[in-house]
């Protein structure tokens, strides 16, 4: 895709991707495709997701001018899609083992999809380094800890289905408030040791102070942290290409500077991006919003390294 302008003191994003570097001095950050969406609830199209983010990082230079981020010394490297196939169990195998054979000096970016590919990541990461721990930071308006119902199966599950891999007591999910839970599962979440924070509780208490409780609660023991953002954590009328728009939802800027923090505070081992659907999208508003977390993302991995150096 050629950029949108010609100017010999900008470097676009589409000038530094395609196939891993063999030789390369700077941060490789690793994109997957997982166009899977066999487990959506309601609306399907998640699938088109990642390719319509990545469509709109190619209209990105490389600067991340709000954060005034220079990215150009990093690799943006093309590890292409994810077989899917028509079985579930068999797709996720799949998504496992891409994950799995990431290169391991590269940083993963794993673009869905419905949220159920966060379970097979997650299983991917723990084969691709055993040794190493992590712990969980979910943006998501829903809790997905509902118990699978065989051959009812949805994305509303992974939360659930995950923790005989993952403790949850290094668990954070921030932006619930879908209206159609009961406070049953909010106990059942804490006596998890899932510490879930509502819109309503992260402005009362402050983002600098939520994110302070969140990355310390999720890296006790561990040696990083995994991000999941689910896009219908926003509010709606920012993000309405999702099969379940929030019509009380997070604004972008909140999302998008958290995860910079996030980023530029933990050592984040791999973030995800799920639930962007661009059949139900208007003119591709919700996939520019998941670009730019994106961009911010990596953005605080490189602000992270710098500091340590």
């Amino acid at each position: 895709m050629p950029p949108p302008l010609s100017d010999s003191a900008l470097t676009w994003f589409g000038d530094r991707w395609g196939p891993m570097p063999i030789n390369h001095d700077g941060e490789v950050f690793a994109f997957l495709d997982v166009p899977f969406d066999y487990a959506v609830a309601t609306r399907p199209g998640a699938r088109y997701g990642g390719r319509a983010i990545l469509a709109a990082l190619h209209e990105f230079t490389t600067y991340c001018t709000d954060k005034r981020a220079d990215l150009s010394g990093a690799w943006f490297a093309d590890h292409g899609a994810v077989e899917v196939v028509h079985d579930l169990a068999q797709s996720y195998a799949n998504i496992a083992d891409a994950v799995a054979a990431l290169p391991l000096d590269a940083h993963p970016i794993v673009l869905g999809g419905d949220h159920s590919i966060s379970d097979p990541s997650i299983r991917g990461l723990l084969r691709r380094a055993p040794e190493r721990e992590f712990g969980l930071i979910v943006f998501d308006a829903h809790l997905d800890s509902r118990e699978p119902v065989p051959g009812h199966e949805h994305s509303g599950n992974w939360v659930r289905t995950v923790s005989d891999v993952l403790e949850h007591s290094r668990s954070v999910q921030l932006g619930i408030n879908a209206p159609i839970y009961a406070d049953t599962y909010m106990r059942d979440a804490a006596a998890a040791g899932i510490m879930v924070r509502t819109p309503y509780e992260i402005r009362r208490a402050g983002w600098v102070q939520t994110l302070r409780e969140a990355v310390e609660h999720v890296t006790r023991g561990s040696a990083g942290v995994y991000v999941s953002v689910d896009i219908d954590c926003l509010d709606a009328a920012n993000a309405p290409g999702t099969q379940a728009p929030n019509a009380c939802g997070l604004m972008p800027h909140e999302v998008i500077d958290a995860v910079y923090e996030i980023s530029a505070t933990a050592d984040v081992v791999a973030l995800d991006i799920t639930e962007v659907s661009p059949p139900l999208d208007d003119a591709n508003r919700t996939a520019q919003v998941a670009a730019h977390i994106v961009q911010n993302h990596m953005a605080g991995v490189l602000a992270r390294q710098r500091k340590r150096t």
